[in-house]
């Protein structure tokens, strides 16, 4: 099968070459080939023959897993980077960092190489990598190489620039593997830290070079037997700890440290109010496990694509360690990317059926909670459809209403049953106690908060508004002209913005509205720049003092007096939820701002034993904050009716000490596509074995079989090299208190 690759970018080629590949295409001839990156990435068919005519870009054969990759022309830099088996051919010239962390396989290079060739390579099980190349290698080759073969055939038989020309830098580091090169002398001082020359031993080590110095000659060509009878160069390890002086104290001491392998909080998830695992779902994606990285998501939130995906401010991103590099790992492209994920409902458990009253996000996050753990439940609103202020204020413009619905149908599809147009008062919650056995009451913060000034009767509730108008939007009547030609809003919040949004809908002029605040505005910086260039006016400090029927009179911070002419006033300061429906006892319990007041924060418990308050009813929050509130009241309920403690959730955040982004490489916004993001994450305090740790460590002394990692105490001097090395903060160095002291402390005392 021949493809024309010419303009076809390599996220897209990619796809072509997995969909031929399995479609039993074993044969694939690429043409027109320009700079397209990651080549052969994902594809894991042994017999496939990927034949690559043109100069491929970086990262040829990432990660290869069997196929053979044959490039006719020259590569790039990092071919062959982590590559776990099959076959690499080039009929030219190799970049930089080639073969970097290979751990199997095969690589044939023609002619010349970079530097930092062989960097990490390392063998893996049974995998034994080898690289041979044709002409001559830049400085470090064989950089801190931890297993593998590097044949250097230098068949120009030059006597000089054959493995780099500056001082100490040939197999500087080495700690496994060997390097062979076809010299008649290498340059004193060339060798680096660690590396020595030794005799060829002969016998099987020397047909072992042979085999692959004629399997170098087969595939280009070539006579092998006049560079086979040139002088053969071996240099290996000198000792386990080839940087012994670099740590402190110097081997064969012992710090007395031990290495503690524990995955800690990420600083987005600790961030996230809604407790979205991030770093843990960005792992997962790097490792490829889709479905388990969607399911993670899902056991946290109800609403993982249109508050993640849409309304979120993503306090992970401002936490993201990432943007102190480039920019922060792009979180919401990530979570409307997986949007059709089949729902599974969950088996009924327990025989409890529980109420929810209020279908906004903390309602809702506590009844998807409580299905998912085995109970019945149904939810009571007001409104004609669930959603709480996400159906009723959000502006369709953050949040499309398609989007919306398809979150709140995977909820229906959990098991989560509606009853929708029916209000609940004191009287009805009194049935209610009687038909379920046990209440949630989430009604939100829906009564507007007005201020006592002149002229008040001319002010108009925000939410009133943005609900009329949404409601018109769902009924696809039209809206225009309600609001005459000059709009005045009073706030500067979120809401405030899907009021400019629905103003602007409603085809009144971005010059013609005017947002006053007491201070600067809290809405989202990007929202509010965007709506600042479309010629909307965010003016603070201004304080309203008074309404008219033409606009409102405002002092400045100086108290100077202005007016602004307004056709009509929105005002978006504060809301506050209604009570009325509660029973007498728990209305007392309401604060000075018209607030449930829990008996304690770490409850959601009121005083009546089988009725629970949640979300903006004991104090406004994000969307995300109530999706984290109603996730925890549904696990306190679920514990209450098992009978069992109940222990709230607290994330420590992982300490900066412990991170090292200066390490990691910045990128252009262009240079990764957004299937790639997850590479990008740094994921602080979570493993993705990444092996940095095991090839570092200079006594051989850490292991990882899967997911499990071991130390060989009797190997490990606690230098802390593994810790210093992990770029996310996972090992953490500590005083050891293990057996082989007590048992030194028994035998002292005896």
């Amino acid at each position: 099968m021949v493809v024309n690759a010419r303009g076809i970018p390599y996220r897209e080629l990619n796809r072509q070459l997995r969909e031929l590949a399995s479609a039993g295409v074993r044969r694939i001839i690429l043409e027109g080939i320009r700079g397209q990156r990651y080549l052969g990435s994902g594809l894991d068919f042994p017999d496939l023959l990927l034949q690559v005519k043109g100069t491929p870009g970086e990262d040829l054969g990432f990660n290869l897993s069997g196929p053979t990759i044959e490039v006719f022309g020259h590569a790039q830099n990092a071919v062959a980077n982590t590559m776990d088996s099959g076959r690499i051919i080039v009929h030219g010239l190799g970049g930089d960092a080639l073969a970097y962390g290979m751990r199997g396989g095969e690589l044939y290079v023609r002619d010349d190489v970079g530097y930092r060739v062989g960097i990490h390579m390392k063998e893996y099980a049974n995998k034994v990598p080898v690289v041979v190349i044709g002409g001559t290698a830049g400085d470090y080759l064989g950089e801190y190489m931890a297993g593998g073969i590097i044949i250097l055939l230098n068949r120009e038989n030059r006597q000089e620039m054959v493995a780099g020309a500056s001082h100490r830098t040939l197999a500087t580091g080495i700690h496994g593997g060997v390097l062979y090169i076809f010299a008649d002398d290498l340059p004193a001082g060339l060798l680096g830290i660690g590396a020595k020359p030794v005799d060829v031993e002969g016998g099987t080590e020397q047909e072992k070079v042979e085999h692959y110095v004629r399997e170098f000659c087969r595939h280009f060509s070539l006579a092998a037997a006049p560079l086979l009878e040139r002088r053969l160069i071996k240099i290996v390890p000198a000792d386990s700890r080839p940087f012994a002086s670099f740590y402190y104290p110097a081997y064969p001491a012992d710090t007395g440290l031990r290495l503690r392998h524990v995955q800690r909080t990420s600083p987005c998830e600790v961030a996230c109010p809604a407790g979205v695992p991030t770093g843990r779902f960005l792992r997962l994606l790097r490792l490829g496990e889709l479905k388990q990285a969607v399911a993670l998501m899902d056991e946290v939130t109800p609403l993982r694509y249109s508050c993640c995906g849409f309304i979120c401010p993503h306090l992970c991103v401002q936490s993201c360690t990432r943007a102190k590099v480039d920019f922060a790992v792009r979180t919401a492209e990530l979570a409307r990317r997986y949007k059709n994920i089949p729902v599974t409902p969950p088996v009924r458990q327990y025989g409890e059926e529980i109420a929810v009253i209020g279908a906004g996000p903390a309602g809702l996050s506590a009844a998807y909670q409580l299905v998912r753990s085995g109970y019945a439940v149904t939810v009571f609103d007001k409104d004609e459809r669930p959603g709480g202020k996400l159906y009723q204020v959000i502006s369709r413009q953050r949040l499309p209403l398609a989007d919306l619905e398809h979150d709140l149908a995977r909820i229906e599809a959990m098991g989560v049953k509606f009853v929708t147009a029916t209000p609940v008062d004191a009287s009805r919650l009194e049935q209610m106690l009687d038909e379920y056995d046990y209440i949630i009451i989430a009604v939100g913060a829906h009564q507007a908060t007005i201020p006592p000034v002149a002229g008040r009767e001319y002010l108009v509730a925000g939410l009133d508004f943005l609900k009329e108008y949404n409601r018109c939007l769902a009924k696809n009547e039209t809206c225009h002209g309600r609001c005459g030609e000059k709009v005045v809003i009073v706030g500067g919040g979120d809401a405030a913005v899907d009021g400019m949004e629905a103003l602007l809908e409603m085809g009144i002029a971005p010059c013609h509205i005017t947002a006053i605040d007491v201070k600067k505005p809290s809405a989202d910086m990007a929202a509010r720049r965007r709506l600042e260039r479309l010629g909307i006016a965010f003016r603070y400090p201004l304080f309203l003092q008074e309404a008219t029927a033409q606009g409102v009179y405002v002092n400045d911070a100086l108290g100077q007096r202005q007016f602004i002419p307004a056709d009509t006033i929105l005002v978006f300061i504060n809301e506050r939820p209604e009570l009325e429906l509660l029973p007498a006892l728990l209305r007392e319990q309401a604060d000075e701002r018209g607030f449930y007041r829990h008996v304690r924060e770490d409850t959601f418990r009121t005083l009546h034993p089988r009725i629970s308050a949640v979300g903006d009813m004991q104090g406004l929050g994000l969307v995300t904050t109530n999706i984290g509130r109603g996730r925890q009241c549904a696990r306190e309920v679920d514990a209450l009716l098992r009978g069992q403690p109940y222990t709230p959730e607290v994330k420590e955040p992982l300490d900066e000490a412990y991170l090292f982004p200066g390490r990691a490489v910045p990128l252009a916004a262009g240079e990764m596509e957004i299937d790639e993001e997850q590479d990008r994450c740094l994921h602080c305090g979570i493993c993705v074995q990444c092996d940095a740790c095991v090839e570092a460590c200079p006594r051989q002394a850490l292991s990882r079989n899967g997911e499990e990692f071991s130390v060989d105490h009797t190997r490990c001097g606690g230098c802390g090299t593994c810790a210093a090395t992990c770029l996310g903060g996972v090992i953490r160095m500590q005083e050891a208190r293990g057996r082989m002291q007590e048992a030194l402390r028994g035998i002292c005392r005896k």
